[in-house]
């Protein structure tokens, strides 16, 4: 009987446990609404990653150079370096901010964050040819830090070989191209974070006790990408071990700590 009770009592503590957590991540939501000079990008939750993606069409032209800036409110987006690490530590973000199909082609690009700007600039030396609609040609990750409307602008001016043609200044394209050139920008939200079991936008050891409840048997709603940490198909006491590893600071095999974008992985 005396373990019975203590059966249930803990089960009463874990169904306490996850209701805590659900008006806790709830509490701390709310829906930022992203927008491009007045034009309804998308809607991201608070806490989410997403990405704003520049695509530019060149009207059959190679790109020689280009320059911008993405004007933002850090009120409401906060700006996230991201990027494969440099020799001395620091984040290249330049491989992350041009994709790298531009990166890779003998590019030389220079980018600059300060406050509510992003600015960038590169030359072509070889191998960068035309666009399309459908190339990101400029991306950045931003952080939905509060709820409300946020606009993020982007103006470019860009160059065209032979001779310097301009095919773009300031977002205004050369009215004497045919098709003309021109910009179009899109939001896209992650579908999750890997390792945020509780979905409050972080990873911690609540993260681990949430996924012992689910194996518990405590019916709940989640997010896979998140819970299965190990890319399984299972969610179970390995993926509470693997997330406690990980805060611990023991080195793991899974993506926990990253955020997971469909067009950036095979996996969603």
């Amino acid at each position: 009987m005396k373990r019975l009770l203590c059966v249930l009592l803990i089960v009463a503590l874990a169904a306490s446990m996850l209701t805590a957590f659900s008006l806790s991540a709830s509490a701390a939501g709310g829906t930022l609404t992203v927008t491009s000079q007045g034009e309804v990008l998308g809607e991201v939750e608070v806490g989410n990653e997403f990405i704003y993606n520049v695509a530019f069409s060149s009207a059959g032209y190679t790109v020689a150079s280009g320059q911008g800036v993405v004007n933002y409110d850090s009120r409401y987006a906060q700006f996230v370096e991201y990027g494969p690490l440099k020799s001395d530590g620091s984040i290249n973000m330049s491989a992350y901010s041009f994709p790298l199909r531009i990166y890779n082609s003998s590019l030389a690009s220079n980018f600059t964050e300060q406050d509510n700007e992003i600015l960038f600039n590169f030359s072509k030396i070889s191998g960068v040819g035309t666009f399309t609609e459908d190339d990101h040609f400029f991306k950045v990750r931003f952080k939905a830090v509060a709820p409300g409307t946020v606009d993020i602008s982007f103006n470019a001016q860009a160059l065209a070989t032979p001779s310097m043609l301009p095919l773009i200044r300031r977002n205004k394209p050369n009215q004497q191209l045919d098709p003309i050139p021109y910009i179009l920008t899109t939001v896209e939200p992650s579908v999750g974070y890997v390792g945020d079991a509780d979905g409050d936008y972080n990873v911690t050891v609540m993260d681990a006790t949430f996924v012992q409840l689910l194996t518990a048997g405590v019916d709940s709603a989640y997010n896979p990408i998140n819970t299965d940490v190990n890319n399984d198909g299972a969610v179970d006491l390995r993926d509470a071990l693997a997330i406690l590893r990980y805060k611990s600071g023991v080195s793991t095999d899974t993506q926990i700590g990253e955020w997971i974008f469909t067009s950036e992985s095979d996996s969603t």
